[in-house]
């Protein structure tokens, strides 16, 4: 599986999908704006993992976990949020379309996630159990509650590791997770993967600070380079990274994609 593959099946929904003006637009520019599609990609991964083939439902629920990816870049990057008028070398949706299409987008785009989802679950009754599951680490006590603790924290030394956690690596978790419900595996294999998504998504995370770092020439002060600096950031990559990989090896999980995603990430340094 690739890139492209999943590219191609995201247009193909938004094709289906019967937005109207300006919402179709904006949806289109903010898939057009690069990614690395990283959190469909892993999904598929895992759902490979149990042997399956890739049929409808697992089309539909790739393409619904970037939709729901989109929705959380299209409404952090908005003026009440982090307010970031660039994403990705680009303007963000609200520079580009307005505040209100920008909010309306990512409204549009996490009802069709879920809808994608529900779709496949008509189909296959394991991707329900995995819908479920995404909502779960995709919503108020997940995802939108990283995001809320990241905006109203008081004390972000103590919270830096629940933010990350949350706000990151529960979004890769439910990617990760949901693939491997639908493909069957054993709960000794779906406890794995879910270490290594939590070491992972940190590691990640504090890379993605520290890109940003290079790129604007500032250290965001909600995050663990600000806290901790560059030097002790880049080691908690490796000691992350290492633990992720562990995880796979213990629970006798055998994934090239999983090891080599985590090792090229560990040995990036800008």
């Amino acid at each position: 599986m690739n890139k492209e593959t999943v590219e191609k099946w995201i247009d193909d929904a938004i094709g289906e999908a019967n937005f109207d003006e300006p919402i179709l637009s904006a949806v289109r520019y903010v898939f057009s704006t690069g990614g690395k599609r990283l959190r469909p990609l892993m999904f598929i991964e895992a759902y490979n993992l149990g042997g399956g083939r890739i049929e409808r439902p697992v089309i539909d629920f790739a393409v619904g976990i970037e939709c729901l990816h989109q929705y959380t870049l299209i409404h952090d990057d908005l003026p009440c949020m982090d307010n970031d008028d660039l994403r990705r070398g680009k303007p963000s949706c609200h520079k580009k379309f307005g505040e209100a299409t920008a909010l309306l987008t990512g409204d549009a785009l996490l009802n069709m996630a879920f809808s994608l989802m529900l779709k496949a679950a008509t189909a296959d009754p394991k991707a329900a159990e995995a819908a479920y599951k995404f909502s779960l680490l995709s919503g108020g006590a997940g995802v939108i509650g990283g995001q809320a603790r990241e905006l109203f924290s008081e004390n972000i030394d103590r919270e830096i590791e629940d933010i990350y956690r949350k706000k990151t690596c529960y979004l890769i978790s439910a990617s990760v997770l949901a693939g491997g419900i639908m493909g069957n595996l054993p709960k000794a294999a779906l406890d794995g993967l879910e270490k290594y998504c939590l070491n992972f998504g940190f590691a990640f995370q504090i890379y993605d600070d520290l890109m940003d770092i290079a790129e604007k020439g500032s250290v965001p002060e909600k995050s663990f380079p600000y806290i901790y600096g560059i030097e002790r950031s880049y080691e908690e990559i490796k000691i992350r990274t290492k633990k992720a990989i562990d995880a796979l090896t213990m629970s006798g999980i055998n994934s090239d994609f999983f090891v080599e995603l985590a090792l090229k990430m560990a040995g990036k340094r800008e």
